[in-house]
């Protein structure tokens, strides 16, 4: 069997029985490059490509599309939005060894279809518990004049009890009982006013302030009921 070139890259080969075979040389399919792109079983990425990940978390899996030159920092980004968890509460492990953030993926070995492992480890949240408030001199102060305009308003609910059992009773209270008791609460509002409050002495205060003006609206109602269609005494 005799082999002869031709000059349009093509081999000529000549049998024993006098069949001709010719056949193309293809030199491009021995180049390295071209072995390359014709494996089709090859899992080592393109430089620049994106690549396919499996994260396996519990029992759940999640595919990611991320480029090959990234870092396990972004595969935590994108898992964030995948399973609600804080970056900082992720652990990304390849190959049984857990890889910092900063790592590319191609520098782990981590190619094409590669599986990793997900552990969540919530960090230690120290819980901010505020201090208790400080009990200063003059708070003391203030709390002390709130609480003795308590003491009188109580004295004053009292009276607005009895003008309510009255009214209920069928009595005819005078005007000016109404007006005395309504003149009277106006003056512990005026107490309450000229108190410097700070802390736990104001919201005292502010808790006094709505007493007392609640009895002084219940004051007005008995008074308006006591004279509906009667004449004031």
């Amino acid at each position: 069997m005799m082999h002869h070139s031709t000059d349009d890259d093509s081999e000529m080969e000549v049998r024993p029985d006098g069949a001709i075979l010719v056949q193309q040389r293809d030199d491009a399919a021995s180049s390295p490059d071209s072995r390359r792109l014709q494996n089709p079983d090859s899992t080592s990425p393109v430089p620049g490509q994106t690549i396919r990940i499996t994260v396996s978390h519990d029992s759940s899996e999640h595919l990611l599309h991320v480029p090959d030159h990234a870092t396990f920092g972004d595969v935590k980004k994108a898992l964030v939005q995948k399973t609600e968890l804080e970056a900082s509460d992720m652990k990304i492990l390849f190959s049984g060894d857990e890889k910092d953030d900063a790592e590319q993926l191609l520098d782990a070995g981590v190619n094409d279809g590669s599986n990793v492992v997900l552990v969540e480890e919530p960090n230690e949240r120290v819980e901010q518990v505020e201090p208790p408030p400080v009990m200063t001199e003059e708070i003391a102060k203030a709390i002390a004049a709130v609480q003795a305009v308590s003491g009188e308003v109580d004295e004053l609910s009292d009276r607005v009890v009895a003008l309510e059992a009255a009214v209920d009773g069928g009595t005819i209270v005078a005007v000016k009982e109404f007006d005395m008791t309504a003149e009277l609460l106006m003056r512990q509002l005026l107490k309450l006013d000229g108190i410097k409050a700070d802390g736990e002495a104001r919201l005292l205060r502010k808790a006094e302030v709505r007493r007392v003006q609640k009895l002084q609206e219940d004051v007005d109602t008995l008074k308006a009921r006591c004279y509906r269609a009667k004449p004031q005494l």
